[in-house]
């Protein structure tokens, strides 16, 4: 419970503000995503795989130098309450579903912290969809075409700078 809680403050912390005193030690386009590699003091912090939807939604993978996971989805149609949470259930196509929590990290922003799942990781990796039930809100889906890549590409950052 103790690495939930510090794994989802950390990844709170840098999608809302950024890090204090954080700096991007690489970027790099590939396909469709962006990948950077943020470090705090010299020291790898994260990787991130960030990439544009239509209509200005956003969605950014994140993978912790610990290899803890999530998932910012940004919508610009949301209005969720700032700093709010709550229950969500996830799946890909029709793999199984996981139930998790989600944190409001602003009006249009939503950060789901992915099960420590290699089948997961997997699933995303091949899948064309990805859903989300909100618990009191209505679902959604994203697309996972050119994930494979960008998840490749991120756990790559990860290991190279770690």
């Amino acid at each position: 419970m103790r690495r939930y809680l510090a794994a989802i403050l950390g990844l709170t912390a840098f999608l809302t503000t950024g890090v204090a005193g954080a700096e991007v030690i690489q970027r790099y386009n590939t396909g469709s995503w962006t990948v950077e590699a943020n470090a705090e003091n010299g020291s790898l912090q994260n990787c991130t795989a960030s990439g544009q939807y239509g209509g200005g939604a956003s969605v950014i993978f994140m993978l912790t130098r610990s290899l803890t996971w999530g998932i910012a989805i940004n919508n610009p149609n949301w209005n969720w309450r700032t700093g709010s949470e709550g229950g969500i259930s996830y799946w890909v196509d029709s793999f199984g579903r996981r139930n998790g929590t989600a944190r409001a990290l602003g009006p249009t922003r939503l950060l789901v912290l992915l099960a420590d799942s290699q089948q997961l990781f997997h699933e995303i990796r091949q899948g064309n969809r990805m859903y989300f039930e909100p618990k009191g809100a209505n679902g959604f889906s994203i697309t996972l075409v050119g994930t494979s890549v960008a998840l490749n590409e991120l756990l790559a950052c990860v290991q190279r700078h770690r």
